[in-house]
């Protein structure tokens, strides 16, 4: 087991206070990327019970802070190098079709409210506050998925993208991201292409944003090792969470 414990939830809103630990516990490091997690012990640590982790568990699964395996075992994500291969390759098809779409069906009012959005990413960029930061950036790409009007496409993007988002807070918050500013700023082309109503241009803006962060997780050093397996390489669990 681990020394020391985390702090115990409060009952009011209990499933969402546990979530919140749970995922302060992932960005502050406390759980690493690819540690299993299991839910009996994280309730005894919590304070709560095992049905409380596991609903809390599921919430994080759906912002890509935990991946299920078909075992049914539950990890910190964690990517590998060919899982970041595989991964931005899908979501170059998928997210690029999204601003495709963003860029033919947004109305005048989607567009001025992802101007907004823009606005609020780089000024949490500029104050430095890198959580609130990493809430703008996902906001700002649910709002272009959203504008294609397709659930589908909608559902697909936050399976694949959340977990990318995710494991890239866990690194702004270790300190070891690229510059905040930008970074924020990094995403004007594409509200510029939005706003243009062309999507070839969308396209174009996306794709240079996708090529550019896969660089980055590997200059970076975020991923480590090669595997043939997919988007979620989970290593073998640590034996002192079995």
């Amino acid at each position: 087991m681990k020394h020391g414990t985390l702090e115990k939830v409060p009952n009011a809103t209990l499933r969402q206070r546990t979530a919140a630990r749970i995922r302060d516990a992932i960005l502050n490091g406390y759980l690493h990327a690819g540690e299993r997690v299991v839910e009996r012990e994280m309730a005894s640590q919590l304070g709560c019970s095992q049905a409380t982790v596991r609903e809390a568990l599921i919430q994080l699964e759906t912002e890509g802070f935990i991946t299920k395996t078909p075992n049914a075992a539950t990890f910190v994500t964690h990517f590998s190098r060919t899982g970041v291969a595989k991964s931005f390759a899908l979501r170059r098809i998928l997210e690029e079709y999204a601003m495709e779409e963003a860029g033919r069906l947004a109305t005048p009012e989607q567009i001025q409210a992802l101007g907004r959005r823009y606005s609020e990413m780089e000024e949490a960029a500029l104050k430095g506050d890198q959580t609130l930061f990493i809430e703008r950036d996902r906001a700002w790409h649910e709002a272009i998925w959203e504008m294609s009007g397709n659930e589908y496409l909608i559902a697909a993007l936050r399976r694949l993208v959340l977990p990318q988002l995710a494991f890239s807070a866990v690194r702004f918050l270790a300190g070891r991201g690229p510059d905040l500013v930008a970074d924020a700023r990094s995403h004007l082309p594409m509200l510029e292409a939005v706003k243009s109503k062309d999507p070839e241009r969308c396209r174009k803006a996306l794709d240079s944003i996708i090529v550019g962060w896969q660089a980055v997780w590997l200059q970076l050093g975020w991923v480590n090792g090669d595997s043939d397996s997919t988007v979620a390489e989970l290593p073998v669990p640590r034996q002192d969470i079995i």
